[in-house]
């Protein structure tokens, strides 16, 4: 049996898709949350049989605790996913290319990529190609994909996931407490960081990686 599970915080974009997949596929959706509390919550009482496909479609910003939305929720919630034996197609207006970089990452592990700015037609695509087993970028956001990966290939894997960080919206205290490091080491990672990248602060660093 094919199965379809819906995580984003907008009732509206869920139902919306609910109606497109009902009318255009035989996916049978079987659970939605929009946030990490009650996807978590949700994957006590879901299983998995060796005979289902189950795929998820996941926004990057969801709710957090006390419902604060922080960029990297929906990273959390493909992981989560992932230990479930359950593939994501992130479905998300974040779309830069290193959104889309972090998002398959082997840290995050999502198996498909698609702007809202598309339609259900193309997320539907995306859906069908993960569930064969494959991975599926959105075609016009490849490029940008492409070179983000390249420039980011210049920097070490702790430099990395600084970057990760920083893009996610976190403080430099916050960055520091969740790498375990000091503040004046996570201080020399963004300098070495911002010299290789050729950037002078935080905007332009973000900046180069859209």
């Amino acid at each position: 049996m094919k199965k379809l599970i819906l995580i984003d915080d907008h009732k509206m974009l869920r139902n919306g898709i609910k109606a497109y997949i009902k009318d255009n596929s035989d996916w049978q959706i079987i659970g939605e949350a929009e946030s990490l509390n009650e996807l978590s919550a949700l994957l006590q009482n879901i299983t998995v049989n060796k005979d289902d496909i189950v795929i998820a479609v996941v926004d990057i910003q969801l709710k957090g605790e006390e419902d604060n939305a922080f960029v990297s929720n929906g990273f959390e919630a493909v992981r989560q996913l992932s230990k479930k034996g359950i593939a994501s197609v992130i479905f998300s207006s974040h779309d830069t290319g290193s959104c889309i970089e972090r998002a398959i990452s082997p840290e995050v592990g999502a198996k498909g990529f698609v702007s809202k700015c598309s339609d259900e037609k193309l997320l539907l695509e995306a859906i069908n190609t993960v569930a064969q087993g494959r991975t599926f970028i959105q075609p016009d956001l490849i490029t940008g994909f492409l070179e983000t990966r390249s420039l980011l290939d210049i920097l070490t894997k702790r430099e990395h996931q600084v970057v990760n960080l920083i893009e996610s919206g976190l403080t430099n205290e916050e960055i520091a407490e969740q790498m375990g490091i000091k503040n004046t080491t996570l201080e020399n990672y963004i300098s070495i960081i911002y010299d290789k990248l050729g950037c002078q602060n935080r905007k332009a660093l973000i900046e180069k990686l859209r």
